[in-house]
């Protein structure tokens, strides 16, 4: 089944939370990037948009607040092949009083194609209690911020279709 996927073009309106190159402990058996290095280089530029709104080691260990991962859903599109360069980009989709709906897309800048995405549903924590809490008004208003701008965006990625914030 086709996907109807957004252009490299298209996605770098979202700047790259971070990039890197394939490195050869990446590589699996069937001679390309391994899974579970792509799961963790979705989570690294995941953080690096956390920190960019305020959720970061300083607000963990003030604020005894942080982020778990509720539900994922990865979607593989193209192999990214050792050496090739990829950048990760995160759009913000949504946020409720205690959660936030995004996605995480990776692309391959060697041949130009998106690879996978990941889909998460995070909930905001206190770290003491080990439950949701709501997002402090900041935070929360940087999510926003972020969540209207990629709203704007002209084109979109395809969802799981099972996550959503129930408001």
């Amino acid at each position: 089944m086709k996907q109807n996927l957004p252009s490299v073009e298209e996605v770098d309106q979202i700047p790259a939370a971070c990039s890197t190159v394939a490195g050869g402990e990446w590589e699996d058996g069937n001679g390309h990037v391994n899974v579970a290095h792509f799961y963790g280089f979705h989570i690294r530029g995941a953080e690096e948009e956390l920190r960019r709104v305020g959720i970061d080691e300083a607000y963990r260990a003030s604020r005894r607040m942080g982020v778990f991962s509720m539900e994922q859903h990865l979607k593989f599109f193209d192999e990214v092949r050792i050496g090739e360069e990829i950048s990760v980009h995160v759009r913000w989709l949504d946020r409720g009083d205690k959660v936030f709906h995004g996605i995480s897309v990776i692309v391959n800048r060697t041949t130009g194609r998106i690879a996978n995405t990941l889909e998460m549903i995070e909930g905001h924590v206190d770290l003491t209690a080990r439950r949701t809490a709501p997002f402090p008004a900041g935070v929360a208003q940087r999510i926003d911020e972020q969540v209207a701008a990629h709203r704007g965006l002209g084109w979109q990625l395809p969802l799981s279709g099972a996550m959503a914030v129930r408001h």
